[in-house]
């Protein structure tokens, strides 16, 4: 039976950077934003952050800085200008395809990152490496790959498939002694088609999908759901579980990869199925509608826009095929085709709902429903307000740009 997800009680909301319209826990400020309610809230709009010309896959670290790859050399925002994207080195021994890297993923913990080389120079010698950060050390592992997520700091549970054979999911163990022959154990068999994403909720649920219909009966878009008790005995020599028969049917959306979870348990979606006319958006799955999936209440329906969202930030382009990552530093769903478009959970209606208590700023309501917290700097100061501009005044706002506020304590 599987573990509810109902096990989030709703948006873990971050606040918003004062003069950059950017929320990231640990390198730049947080502002309390008002939470409008439980329920599942739509995203909206917040930012756009331009990469280096050509990098390929991203993700996100704990502190809510975005990693990218260029070919082998890897960037990270700098914590304190978001605007600069820092080169921090290049992956050792790697051997990419022409078009780069099939992921990057950071672990749980943030020390490391997991690399697919999308089979080499030769598009047939497949291999993942997992590499320490910040200095880049580590080791190259044999192993089929598309997708990945890991399940936790050790294991990366990796989708495979030729399309020739059915797809599978499998879990690599990169604390394997031999990297040519790695531990890397098939959970899920029996996909019928081509990889897709792979991602795990809260209590350690599986999904995963077709994301190319090729044998079936699923069709491409199509994610199931196992849950712990079935696929985890495969780990210590079981039976893996079968994608076609075993597991519940979540969605039919778009290609199924990448998957992701947000931090309150909505269901994240990328990827495209052109036959199928399910193109040009994130899908935004609301957890109560994958709960109710899990429960048997049947799959969710991606075109109902009460249990689905879909986030298109290039409107003017109606074959758009993005990808999609979730910051846990801040919440924000990022929807990637070059450029990352990030949006955040809408937390406002009006300009009283983003008051941070800080005296110092203005506080603003998008229309997208973000707050915005822009340092107020002005003469005769809220806290030294005397009716003269003096030296009260300025000591207020270099206070209000260092992050305090003391003549208000």
């Amino acid at each position: 039976m599987f573990a509810s997800a109902m096990r989030w009680s709703g948006h873990a909301v971050p606040g918003t950077a004062r003069w950059a319209r950017l929320a990231v826990s640990a390198c730049w400020a947080f502002g309390p934003a008002a939470v409008l309610g439980q329920a599942f809230e739509p995203y909206g709009f917040a930012r756009r952050v331009e990469l280096p010309t050509g990098a390929g896959p991203i993700d996100a670290l704990p502190d809510g800085r975005l990693i990218a790859l260029l070919q082998d050399d890897v960037y990270v925002q700098n914590c304190f200008d978001p605007e600069r994207i820092e080169w921090m080195g290049t992956l050792p021994d790697a051997d990419l395809a022409s078009f780069g890297a099939a992921f990057v993923r950071v672990s749980p913990d943030g020390t490391r990152i997991a690399v697919g080389n999308n089979g080499g120079a030769s598009l047939v010698d497949f291999e993942v490496g997992v590499f320490e950060l910040p200095g880049l050390a580590g080791v190259w592992f044999t192993g089929g790959h598309f997708d990945a997520n890991w399940y936790d700091d050790t294991l990366l549970a990796l989708t495979a498939g030729d399309f020739v054979n059915p797809g599978v999911v499998t879990m690599l163990d990169t604390a394997s002694p031999i990297p040519g022959a790695p531990v890397n154990t098939v959970v899920v068999d029996n996909i019928g088609g081509g990889s897709g994403g792979v991602t795990f909720d809260a209590v350690g649920n599986l999904y995963t999908g077709n994301g190319f219909a090729l044998f079936g009966p699923s069709d491409t878009g199509h994610v199931r759901a196992f849950d712990f008790a079935s696929w985890s005995p495969a780990l210590s020599g079981g039976m893996p579980v079968d994608f076609e028969v075993d597991g519940v049917l979540i969605i039919d959306a778009l290609s199924a990869s990448p998957l992701h979870f947000d931090a309150s348990g909505n269901l994240l979606i990328g990827g495209g199925d052109f036959s199928g006319g399910d193109i040009d958006a994130v899908a935004v799955v609301d957890a109560t509608a994958v709960a109710d999936a899990l429960g048997g209440f049947g799959p969710a329906n991606v075109f109902d826009a009460t249990q689905v969202q879909r986030l298109d930030p290039d409107t003017t382009t109606e074959f758009n095929f993005y990808g999609v990552v979730h910051n846990p530093g801040t919440d924000e769903v990022l929807v990637t085709d070059g450029p990352v478009h990030a949006f955040a959970p809408r937390v406002c209606e009006s300009s009283g709902d983003c008051d941070d208590a800080v005296d110092f700023t203005d506080d603003y309501c998008t229309a997208e429903g973000i707050c915005l917290h822009v340092p107020a700097v002005r003469g005769d100061t809220a806290c030294a307000t005397d009716g003269t501009v003096d030296i009260f005044d300025i000591l207020a706002v270099l206070d209000a740009f260092a992050g305090t506020s003391p003549c208000c304590d």
